[in-house]
């Protein structure tokens, strides 16, 4: 008979994750150990008025916040027992509130698009680098509402992102950290500080912004009336939490020479960034400073949507996705000459340019779908080894591959990651990556002297498989690679 899990008790204390996605909210159990004792999956929608715009209700966050400890209530978890509560979520989504706290119009979501015209003009103006103000973030959102809806800034109170929110609901404070902070484009990288002049460009005052705080910080308790509606101590300890780039700390232990990658629809991926690393002028790598392991960060637009896309798009006869990839995979390594370059939604890193395209290069009367396929699982990987390469440059080690996300999960793709960065390729679940820094943070916070890296090392699951590069496909790849190269430095060099 399976074992029951282990039921969090007042003598066994718990920590909650909530996790508040683009299309989803997670929240994941843990037990005082680390071990993960249930998760549950709350998915919504988000609206889609006109074509580029992505808006979202933050009372649908809610609404899946509370359904999800609902759900596990259901299976038997006092949740009243539960120790610590801590929050991520999607970054560089603005989230309005009115003097009553209630949201004054939807929320413009990081993947919308409408504030092209408002985000060159800032760029112009700001001269601040692209990983710090791009169409993703907070900023030229805030822009386009003060031209198109002046009268929401007008109402504006406070400003908040989707974990702030939900946190502000819970305990009633306006508290925001550092990875949201410079999501939006409102801090200060090197003072650490909000950076009040650009909020008065769109048109807000400085009183709508929160208090900065660290993610292990305290932001309870529980509003009284929260505590007794959701059935959680008015002991709980809620922390202030971070986005969800702390994923790239809950995939694997990261140590020197490890690549950290988070293969889902876009890519995000980490190197310890050591002090003697260069910075990179044309900001293809960038350090990022707001997490406790300072990394070397880049992210890829767009990498398994660009899987996902093929499979849809070039399938027949409604065959599925398991057996797509078998016909693929059954293709010769190198797709016979056929190069997909991976920017159907422009690119971040390396070359940040909205304006780049995807597309085939080398197709023949004798290319199939199969071939197809292949070249797009090749031409993602081909364009971390551009990134390897840059980091390399920049004085960067980069001895294996620790890959996580659902990328990891698709047969076949971490051998071909093995063989065209020709470094070993450590696949790993990830799928709570996010919760498992939560826990760390929640744990530190409980546990201060305890160091948050040794708190991960021993919470994280090992690794569930090593692929090793096979030397017999280097040569091959090594003239694909270059002609990738050629081809993607042409096609930004044309783009712009």
């Amino acid at each position: 008979m399976a074992k029951r899990p282990t039921m969090p008790t007042e003598t066994n204390p718990a920590f909650l994750a909530i996790d508040a996605g683009t299309s989803a909210l997670k929240a994941v159990l843990f037990s005082q150990q680390g071990q993960t004792l249930a998760t549950t999956v709350q998915r919504y929608r988000y609206r889609t008025p006109a074509p580029g715009w992505a808006e979202a209700d933050p009372q649908t966050w809610w609404r899946a916040l509370t359904a999800a400890l609902d759900h596990l209530r259901g299976q038997g978890y006092d949740l009243h027992a539960l120790q610590a509560l801590g929050l991520t979520g999607q970054m560089h989504t603005p989230v309005l509130l009115d003097e009553a706290g209630e949201a004054v119009a939807p929320a413009i979501l990081w993947l919308d698009q409408r504030a092209g015209a408002e985000l060159r003009e800032l760029q112009a103006r700001l001269q601040l680098p692209p990983h710090q103000l791009n169409a993703s973030f907070s900023l030229p959102k805030l822009l386009w509402l003060k031209r198109h809806r002046p009268q929401a800034l007008a109402r504006t109170r406070t400003l908040l992102w989707p974990k702030d929110y939900l946190r502000f609901r819970l305990t009633g404070r306006r508290l925001t950290d550092e990875t949201d902070a410079a999501g939006a484009a409102l801090l200060d990288w090197e003072r650490r500080e909000w950076a009040e002049e650009r909020l008065a460009l769109v048109g807000l005052s400085s009183q709508v912004l929160p208090e900065i705080a660290p993610p292990t910080a305290e932001a309870g308790p529980l509003r009284p009336e929260i505590s007794a509606r959701l059935g959680l101590s008015p002991r709980l300890r809620v922390i202030v939490g971070a986005g969800d780039v702390i994923s790239l700390l809950g995939v694997a232990p990261m140590q020197p020479g490890r690549l950290i990658l988070i293969l889902g629809s876009s890519t995000m991926l980490a190197l310890p960034a050591s002090p003697h690393l260069q910075e990179d002028p044309q900001h293809r790598l960038h350090r990022y400073p707001f997490l406790p392991t300072p990394i070397l960060n880049g992210i890829q637009s767009t990498s398994g949507a660009a899987l996902t896309w093929a499979w849809q798009t070039l399938r027949q006869d409604d065959a599925p996705f398991e057996k797509s990839i078998q016909q693929a995979l059954a293709t010769p390594p190198g797709a016979e000459g056929l190069i997909f370059l991976p920017y159907l939604a422009g690119e971040r890193s390396p070359y940040w340019d909205d304006a780049l395209r995807a597309g085939f290069f080398g197709l023949t009367l004798s290319h199939q779908r199969s071939h197809m396929l292949r070249a797009v699982m090749e031409g993602v990987a081909f364009s971390v080894r551009h990134l390897i390469a840059i980091a390399r440059d920049l004085g960067a080690k980069v001895d294996e591959l620790a890959l996580a996300g659902g990328g990891a999960s698709v047969p076949g793709w971490p051998q071909i990651f093995a063989d065209i960065c020709q470094r070993p390729v450590l696949s790993f679940d990830g799928e709570e990556a996010a919760a498992h820094t939560l826990f760390a943070f929640m744990h530190q916070a409980r546990q201060p002297d305890r160091d948050l890296t040794e708190i991960l090392t021993a919470s994280l699951p090992p690794a569930r498989a090593i692929f090793h590069p096979n030397s017999q496909l280097t040569e091959r790849y090594n003239l694909a690679y270059a002609r990738f190269l050629q081809l993607s430095d042409f096609l930004h060099a044309t783009s712009l």
